[in-house]
């Protein structure tokens, strides 16, 4: 299951090693032999001497490997090698007794012994609250937290003043960054969180803070948690409409700021909010392959196209609106989104599961001229909709931040309508308590579950592999010995196909035989499938020496086929489509802090584990 505890591979205890060769212990070793055996009879010498070199012969050494291919590591990167040495290629079955068993096994599970995190129940986080809970986070997780406001690394003005601790406080509007900074890399790939655009619609803040505070309380307890801090980096803007959401009005100063990003918008009438340059600015410096903006008033999760431009009639009814390139993969995730998030009971009745659909289908919502949705979809790529704004407000904006190059805004942005209710009521909101249950535990509630889509969505930004356990194998494995390997998958909606290698440098074929896995679900009505125990066999031609065994999977190949009609523009756009579909495809945004890139490729890898194979006999 996804919220197992994390399996690490770890090498195995080894009786204790009689011939390290750090800081000169093989020489102490040497001399200590050399006065235990001065004027003893030859005899003896010769059978020390002999016992000697079959111990050094059998020397065994367990070292970690992880996946090596063509592009980088794919998120799961710790595994486990097993390799057996002899000093020669030549097998005594003599000494094979004598050998430890590898552990196939891990036994380096988060620490057991911590305590359960308290169950929390849900209550809304004012703006005060909100800066105080990041300031927090920062200091307990210094190591995997950084926060910074708009105001501070770009220079923007705040929209006006917000009451913290006492009046008359700039309202800034702060953004926290989740990731191993150890581990963080370019090649990480990044998902964005923003919480409101409008400032009364009061779920989506709430929410973001508290998967923030979930996520990083978990990641000494949860196997799901670490793998997301660790191969993922995730930013968070809990409150980009910072005055509306401490006013608990709609607007910011009475613009509305999901009707002012660049796109199929007037110049004049784009970026005049502190809210949508904020939003701007730090999509400057990334590339965000996911993201999601919460809103309140309806109850859906909708993707691009969201505008007027797409639109085949009426411009509020769009009846038969177009479909975006990326149509199949958006629609896969959105209803895998929605399972996962599930329904639950109220005082008023059932909550039921999210609407799901494009932005411009009629029966989902309408479409709106300068969203934040197609902007974050389009800009880089689709000119039609794309603006140069030349607001006046704050002193102006220059035109130059709304030239996108080919990489930045090319996410899959999904808005999220949380509830009926803009606020609705706060015991609806929920708990901790068995929050990353698919489909809703018993804590379920507005924050809850939309906590879980938040988890759900970074976990899908880039499919995983992981080797889980492999049956017990002998020291030397004999060519045609059988044995199982049991593995996981994720991020991802499903496997196209897979298949298990072992590979030699002495040879360049695949030296072991099992059925290859085609079209297997990893979801079923948002919980997560079983592990996977494929049967292996060594072929009986296999070569003595090192064996690499591992998993090769390709994930959600049926995305990479174009749209259903002649204006979506043919191949999919987004990063988040194309990275798993398409081995070519190469995208790099030097702006920033660092440089991102996102590579595509077509096959993904587990970890390896590695063992010996013993020579074949020849007649005699």
């Amino acid at each position: 299951m996804m919220d197992r505890k994390l399996i690490e591979m770890k090498p195995v205890e080894i009786a204790r090693q009689d011939f390290e060769t750090e800081e000169g212990e093989g020489i102490r070793i040497y001399s200590k032999m050399q006065a235990s055996l001065f004027g003893l009879p030859l005899r003896s010498v010769l059978i020390c001497v002999a016992f000697l070199l079959m111990a050094l012969g059998i020397t065994l050494a367990v070292i970690l490997s992880t996946s090596s291919s063509k592009f980088p590591a794919p998120p799961s990167t710790e595994g486990v090698e097993f390799i057996q040495k002899n000093s020669s290629s030549q097998h005594d079955e003599s000494v094979e007794a004598s050998l430890p068993v590898p552990n196939t096994t891990n036994t380096t599970n988060p620490p057991a012994d911590l305590p359960p995190l308290p169950v929390v129940i849900y209550k809304y986080l004012d703006y005060a609250s909100i800066v105080d809970r990041l300031h927090s986070l920062k200091a307990e997780f210094g190591d995997l937290v950084d926060i910074y406001t708009t105001q501070q690394k770009y220079g923007l003005s705040s929209a006006g003043k917000c009451y913290i601790n006492g009046p008359d406080k700039d309202c800034d509007v702060w953004v926290i960054r989740i990731t191993n900074k150890l581990k963080f890399t370019q090649n990480t790939p990044q998902v964005f969180f923003s919480g409101t655009l409008h400032g009364n619609e009061r779920v989506g803040p709430t929410t973001v803070v508290e998967f923030a505070t979930l996520l990083l309380r978990s990641y000494s307890r949860d196997a799901w948690a670490k793998r997301l801090i660790d191969t993922r980096a995730i930013t968070i803007m809990p409150a980009a409409n910072a005055l509306g959401y401490s006013q608990n009005v709609r607007e910011e100063n009475g613009v509305d700021p999901n009707r002012d990003f660049a796109w199929d918008q007037q110049a004049s009438s784009c970026m005049k909010t502190i809210a949508a340059r904020s939003i701007n600015e730090v999509w400057l410096d990334h590339i965000f392959q996911l993201s999601i903006t919460f809103h309140g008033g309806d109850h859906l999760i909708a993707y691009p196209w969201g505008d007027t431009i797409h639109c085949q009639g009426n411009w509020y009814s769009c009846s038969g609106g177009w479909q975006a390139p990326d149509e199949t993969g958006m629609n896969d995730l959105t209803v895998g989104l929605r399972k996962f998030v599930g329904k639950f009971a109220s005082g008023r009745g059932v909550v039921e599961e999210y609407n799901t659909g494009a932005l411009n289908d009629p029966r989902v919502i309408y479409p709106v001229n300068g969203g934040m949705e197609d902007w974050a979809y389009g800009a880089s790529w689709d000119n039609e909709g794309l603006v140069k704004c030349s607001p006046s407000s704050f002193d102006g904006y220059s035109a130059a931040k709304t030239t996108y190059n080919n990489a930045t805004n090319r996410a899959i942005n999904l808005l999220v309508e949380t509830a009926f209710e803009k606020t609705p009521s706060e015991s609806l909101l929920g708990s901790s308590e068995e929050v990353l249950v698919g489909g809703g535990g018993k804590g379920n509630g507005h924050v809850a579950r939309n906590i879980r889509l938040c988890w759900f969505l970074a976990d899908m930004v880039q499919p995983w592999l992981e080797i889980v356990k492999v049956d017990e194998l002998p020291n030397l494995v004999t060519p045609g010995f059988k044995f199982s390997v049991t593995w996981e998958a994720g991020g991802a909606i499903s496997i196209t196909e897979a298949k298990i290698v072992c590979s030699s440098s002495a040879s360049s074929e695949n030296l072991c035989s099992s059925t290859t896995i085609t079209n297997r679900k990893l979801w079923e009505d948002g919980k997560k499938l079983p592990s996977i125990k494929s049967q292996v066999q060594l072929l009986a031609s296999a070569p003595a020496g090192a064996v690499s065994l591992y998993i090769m999977a390709k994930f959600d190949q049926e995305w990479a086929s174009p749209s259903r009609n002649e204006a979506s523009k043919g191949q999919p756009q987004t990063h988040f489509v194309r990275a798993r579909t398409d081995a070519s495809w190469l995208a790099i945004n030097e702006k920033g802090d660092g440089k991102s890139v996102v590579t595509g490729r077509v096959w993904w890898s587990s970890n390896r584990i590695t063992f010996n194979v013993k020579s074949r006999r020849r007649a005699i």
